[in-house]
Formats: structure tokens, C-alpha cells, sequence
């Protein structure tokens, strides 16, 4: 019994000790994501993809946090708060200067959810359709046809920040126990949601960071169809990608993933 119980503490001490120093890891590079260096911020964002769905509640508790962190070194990014375009460079449909709005965009990329954030900063013309196909309880209530009719642009911004937020707590409220990327990412696949589909896509073809469980077997036996079907999308950024997928014949996609 004594030796049990031995056993049973150091394995419980044990744990503590991990958990502890995965979140000295964590709130280190969310330190490093809150930088104002583009280059210190992206390095984060891989870091913190990597650590899954450990990383998540210190990514919902950044939304609390809507202040503004000017970025700079961006010569090789195109975003909302860019202040010059240099006619090249990676695009982030995200004003990712906005804090809340980088946690938001760090949380739809790793689960390839569509919780709304990258609708804050579409053309005025566009906002109350994208409230009404993203938000359709908030759209629909009566409060939420009053309020839209007073709002300006910029407050029908806001509400779009304020509602994507919202949706990303009530999420993890009802997933944490179960989520998982692989999952997420089949989940994606299969969705209605085109946005999430070329999320999913693009991870395949061109994401770095740790997917557990993805491989040749997981591709075939459960990917391949999906992904065959989205080829034929009448959608040409979600047919071209998954087109593109489906001629990596060599899965140099697959060895582009790092592992832990």
C-alpha cells in the first residue's frame, strides 16, 4: 500500500511539475505574440499553434485585451493597419495591431473555426450581410435589428469584434473537454463553411505547425474523399487548393508539419 501511494504522489507531483512549466512556455510566447516586431509576433503564433489546444484559454483570456499594438517590421506583410504596401508579401485579412483581433486570429487559425473575426474589416457595404450569415440568433432578434439600425460603420465593427469574441468563449465553454486539431481539421473539411474549408485547405498545403495524428493513413482514410469533393468546388479558392493537394503525389505537404 505504501509503495502505491508513493507511487500515486510523485506521479501527481509529477504532473504538476509539467503542467507548470508547459505554462511558463505558454505565457512566454504569448509575451513574444504581444510584441510590436511582426517577425517576434509571427514566431509566437507558430510556437503557440504547436502547443494545441493548451494554448487555447490564454488565447480566449488575450480578448479581454482590445488595445492597440502598432506592429512594426511589416515590409513583407499586407494587413488592415498597414500603413504602406510594398506590392508583396504574406496577407492577413486581420488588423492584427487590434489585441484582441490578433488573439482571434491565432485562435480561427489553429482550429480553422470561422468565429468571425476576419469580417471586422470587410468593405462598409458588406458588414450587415456578413452580420446577418454569421450571426443569425444576434441578426434575427429584435434588439439586434433595432441596434443595427443605429449603429454606425465603426460601431458595426466594434459589434462584429465584440460578437466573434463572444462566440470563441461560448465555444471553448462547451469544447475543451473534447477538442483536438486532427479532429478540427477533418471537422473543417466536411463543414458548409467556405472560409473554414480554405482554412483547412491552406494548413495542408502550407502549414508548418504540429497537427497530432496527421499522416499518409489519416490523409487516405479520411481526408482524401472530402478533399476530392471540395476539387470540384463551383468556389475557386477552395477547388484550386484542394486541387493542389491532390497533385502532391510526394505529401511534400505532410513534411513541411514539424513534430514535438
Amino acid at each position: 500500500m505504501k509503495k502505491i501511494l508513493t507511487y500515486s504522489l510523485f506521479y501527481l507531483i509529477s504532473t504538476i511539475i509539467v503542467y507548470g512549466q508547459t505554462n511558463q512556455v505558454i505565457e512566454k510566447n504569448i509575451s513574444d505574440f504581444l510584441s510590436t516586431d511582426w517577425p517576434t509576433v509571427f514566431s509566437a503564433k507558430e510556437r503557440l499553434e504547436n502547443t494545441g489546444n493548451s494554448c487555447i484559454p490564454f488565447i480566449i483570456d488575450l480578448m479581454k485585451d482590445c488595445k492597440t499594438h502598432k506592429l512594426g517590421n511589416t515590409d513583407d506583410l499586407i494587413y488592415p493597419g498597414a500603413e504602406k504596401y510594398f506590392g508583396h508579401g504574406q496577407i492577413i485579412d486581420y488588423d492584427i495591431d487590434d489585441i484582441c483581433v490578433r488573439a482571434g486570429w491565432l485562435l480561427e487559425e489553429l482550429t480553422f473555426i470561422n468565429f468571425g473575426f476576419g469580417g471586422i474589416h470587410l468593405p462598409d457595404k458588406e458588414l450587415i450581410g456578413f452580420i446577418k450569415l454569421t450571426f443569425p440568433d444576434y441578426y434575427n432578434s429584435t434588439d439586434g435589428q433595432r441596434q443595427l439600425g443605429e449603429l454606425t460603420t465603426s460601431g458595426k465593427r466594434k459589434l462584429i469584434r465584440s460578437l466573434s469574441i463572444e462566440q470563441a468563449r461560448n465555444w471553448w465553454i462547451t469544447s475543451s473537454m473534447r477538442w483536438n486539431r486532427l479532429d478540427a481539421l477533418e471537422t473543417s473539411l466536411k463543414s458548409s463553411d467556405e472560409k473554414q474549408q480554405v482554412k483547412a485547405l491552406f494548413y495542408i498545403r502550407n502549414g508548418k505547425t504540429f497537427c497530432d495524428g496527421l499522416d499518409k493513413n489519416f490523409y487516405k482514410n479520411k481526408l482524401k474523399d472530402t478533399i476530392e469533393k471540395l476539387s470540384k468546388s463551383s468556389t475557386s479558392r477552395v477547388s484550386e487548393n484542394a486541387k493542389l493537394i491532390m497533385l502532391d503525389e510526394n505529401f511534400e505537404w505532410l513534411l513541411i508539419k514539424k513534430s514535438k
